[in-house]
């Protein structure tokens, strides 16, 4: 706000996804068909050869039925490529999926930012599965932090099996190491480990494997087998992947409270050039909108588009996507004629019925209610803080001429004379001046606004709010401007016989739009006058903030206003609101998010139902959803399920499986 100098995704990744199995259950209980044998100290070479071909050729068996269950037919994972390239995005969507499947049985995870990279190092990982000839069961080196498969770097008995988890895949066990299992695993002829590596490549699946008595390590046979599985697709296009959204109209008479708009104004208001406000605008006069209005303006005179620092040239934009006022004025976005205030009730919000302090007075304002120690006679200075208590909690504080309480119950502060105010709210509070509020630095939630009013409210959750309420100014000084060249104030501001803006020692300079001065005004704003603003032109010059974003915290709206800030009048006044809810449900979400752009229907500027923010529909069992305007371009992939079946078996002479660096 203005006033007149009398002399401001490389990627992103969405992914449609069904959870497939755990990986016990890859190779679960794999028995293999040899009974278990005793145990001996030695074993002939020929019998060490053949035993550990018939568990190389088992275990391809196991992998491949195992590989038979996979539940190929789901559509996974949705591959976003943000330089708009389909064709790239296809063919991630198609490595992520075989990544995904592959690291079933090499082990490894797939990853969503680098999905050919990762499936590189994917095909070329090696797992170790070991086999108990005595009670028949497979184990696997394993990886919690990602329940699967373990990639291994050396294989043997003196590699990764000492050293890493170990898990039994018939009963789900995992125990540190071999060790932990069987001390003499080296000596007992007990086990025996596989070394598998698997690929895919052009619709066949290739299995190898190497296995090996860990008794005698030097003894090795390695088989390789192929088999057919369905093809691999991906369909690119541009997805619907961001929030969706359900909308409802609701029409009601209400209290109208200060605290329901993001700028309200006895006077006439200028805005400029740069300012843009979200939420709606009031005044009691006539609004001068030359920046962008996103939300709806109200006038008891007119409303305007006219910009005070740029010659007062028609640059003033509504609505969300930057309309004209004639298109304002015909769309409920500019609304000349609109009711005047009742101003007198921030007077009773600060002093109740009496001028004097009454801590007995029921209708008493905020100089009654406020506790002994939060009610100073004079000046003061008041730093709100947060602390971390001894169960972990944040708990918020108020510091008071030095002293530090927590924030007050009933959430009532009074200063009968100036108050400085600056500092990190947590909880509900409002301050009130008998003369003037300065703003001593920036003034945050912890945990932000709600600027945008589509947002939810979490269940269980109370928002943080603050109440700033002088019966003159509220002021920003020089000491604050000079060092807060972006300034950011969360709070309800209500000066209800002054004005909001910066005082006579500000600096001037000219007015350039970069940035260096901004900012945020995000809550509420309700002055009196406008004869002072944070921004004060005098043809090129301007002293404050020439950039400002007067942003409305619709929390103040769907929750409530702090705690005494005061209604705008004694009347109801009837409204009619349209809300965007945000669909929340996990499996809804994952079906609108995979549809395309050309799936939904464009909705016309004429439709009943059309807001710009939401231009697309799509009806799903007899429900209407909403979508924005961020489309990414991606890819969905699946793989055809057909019967999985060997059709070439050769052993690998002299060429075993091991790690690859």
């Amino acid at each position: 706000m203005w006033t007149i100098s009398k002399m401001r995704n490389r990627k992103g990744f969405a992914m449609v996804f069904v959870v497939l199995i755990a990986l016990a259950m890859i190779i679960p209980a794999m028995i293999l068909a040899s009974n278990a044998v005793s145990r001996r100290k030695v074993i002939s070479g020929e019998a060490v050869s053949d035993r550990a071909l018939s568990v190389a050729d088992a275990t391809i068996d196991k992998i491949l039925n195992k590989i038979n269950t996979f539940n190929f037919t789901f559509t996974t994972p949705t591959i976003i490529n943000s330089d708009g390239d389909v064709d790239t995005a296809t063919k991630e969507a198609q490595d992520y999926l075989i990544g995904y499947y592959i690291s079933k049985i090499n082990g490894g995870v797939p990853s969503s930012s680098d999905p050919t990279g990762s499936l590189a190092t994917i095909k070329k990982s090696v797992s170790t599965f070991l086999y108990n000839f005595s009670n028949q069961h497979y184990y696997v080196v394993w990886d919690s932090t990602n329940n699967n498969v373990a990639p291994v770097s050396t294989v043997g008995p003196d590699g990764d099996i000492k050293t890493k988890e170990i898990k039994d895949l018939s009963t789900g066990d995992i125990y540190n190491n071999i060790l932990a299992i069987d001390p003499e695993y080296k000596t007992d002829n007990m086990w025996a480990e596989i070394d598998v590596r698997a690929d895919y490549v052009a619709d066949q699946w290739i299995i190898n494997d190497t296995a090996y008595l860990l008794s005698r390590p030097n003894v090795k046979r390695t088989i390789q087998a192929v088999a057919e599985r369905g093809q691999v697709v991906a369909n690119g296009g541009e997805l619907a992947n961001g929030n969706w959204y359900t909308r409802s109209e609701t029409t009601q008479d209400k209290t109208v409270y200060f605290s329901d708009f993001s700028g309200l104004y006895h006077t006439k208001v200028y805005f400029g050039q740069f300012e843009t406000t979200r939420g709606p605008i009031r005044s009691d006069s006539s609004v001068y909108m030359g920046g962008w209005a996103y939300d709806p303006v109200y006038a008891h005179n007119r409303v305007y588009d006219y910009a005070i620092d740029d010659g007062w040239a028609h640059d003033g934009r509504f609505g969300p996507d930057k309309k004209s006022l004639w298109w304002a004025k015909n769309n409920g976005y500019a609304v000349d004629g609109y009711p005047q205030a009742d101003w007198p009730n921030g007077d009773a919000a600060l002093f109740g019925s009496a001028p004097f302090r009454d801590p007995t007075d029921p209708n008493g304002g905020l100089q009654d209610k406020a506790f002994d120690q939060y009610y100073v006679n004079g000046d003061a200075t008041i730093v709100f803080s947060v602390v971390t208590d001894a169960d972990g909690n944040k708990v918020g504080k108020v510091t008071i001429n030095g002293n530090t309480y927590d924030i007050p119950s009933n959430g009532a502060i009074f200063v009968d004379g100036d108050a400085t105010v600056s500092g990190t709210i947590k909880g509900r509070c409002s301050v009130g001046a008998s003369d003037d509020i300065y703003i001593g630095g920036n003034i945050v939630y912890e945990d932000p606004p709600r600027i945008d009013k589509d947002t939810p409210i979490p269940p269980g959750y109370t928002p943080d709010a603050l109440g700033l309420i002088a019966y003159d100014d509220i002021l920003i000084p020089g000491s604050t401007f000079n060092v807060h060249h972006h300034l950011e104030i969360d709070a309800a501001m209500l000066s209800v016989h002054g004005s909001f803006g910066v005082t006579s020692d500000v600096p001037w300079h000219r007015i350039n739009g970069s940035g260096e001065y901004e900012a945020w005004w995000n809550g509420c704003q309700a002055e009196w006058s406008t004869d002072n603003a944070p921004a004060i032109v005098s043809g090129n010059w301007v002293k404050g903030y020439d950039i400002q974003h007067t942003n409305y915290d619709w929390n103040l709206y769907d929750y409530g206003a702090p705690p005494f800030y005061p209604a705008t009048n004694s009347r109801t006044e009837t409204e009619h609101s349209v809300r965007y809810k945000i669909v929340t449900d996990a499996g809804l979400l994952n079906h609108l998010r995979s549809l395309t752009k050309d799936q939904l229907t464009p909705i016309s500027s004429s439709a009943p139902d059309y807001n710009p923010d939401y231009p697309y529909k799509y009806t799903y069992n007899g429900v209407t959803y909403y979508y924005g305007t961020h489309f990414s371009f991606g890819a969905t992939a699946y793989m055809r399920k057909t019967a999985l079946y060997r059709i070439s078996w050769k052993e690998q002479i002299a060429n075993p499986v091991k790690p690859e660096p």
